[in-house]
């Protein structure tokens, strides 16, 4: 998988929130750092379709978020910092909801639902609510 960004910019009257980004990013798990205005949260809305760019493009494998439909959207994931939407769903709960969400059938969504809580050591939160688990990080308890 790659998804290229070329000479993308976002104006808002003489604003520029996004100036020329450029970058190739290929299969992996990125993080955007920068200071409060920095334009990372119009970047992200940009690549996930919700914005659209006043100047440049954005391809996966070569292909617009146009020409791909549907199928652009299965390939990304994407968490806002002020994400809380299903404060009540339990970890497992929402991840499994994303899957199916996502396309899978309920069982392979419990295989990856489970693998990934391995994966990323989670499971002594899987069975906590949201909103509980993100209290836990932002007071650092």
């Amino acid at each position: 998988m790659e998804l290229t960004l070329q000479h993308l910019s976002k104006q808002y009257g003489i604003k520029k929130a996004v100036d020329n980004i450029s970058n190739v990013l290929k299969l992996g798990v990125y993080g955007l750092l920068g200071a409060n205005g920095a334009g990372k949260t119009t970047l992200m809305r940009m690549i996930c379709g919700v914005l659209k760019p006043t100047s440049g493009s954005i391809r996966l494998n070569g292909k617009t978020m146009q020409e791909l439909g549907e199928q652009y959207y299965s390939h990304l994931g994407y968490m806002p910092q002020d994400f809380c939407f299903y404060p009540d769903f339990l970890a497992r709960e929402f991840m499994h909801y994303m899957a199916v969400v996502k396309g899978l059938n309920a069982r392979e969504a419990k295989r990856k639902t489970d693998k990934l809580l391995d994966m990323a050591n989670l499971h002594n939160v899987a069975d906590k609510k949201i909103k509980s688990i993100l209290r836990q990080s932002q007071t650092g308890s």
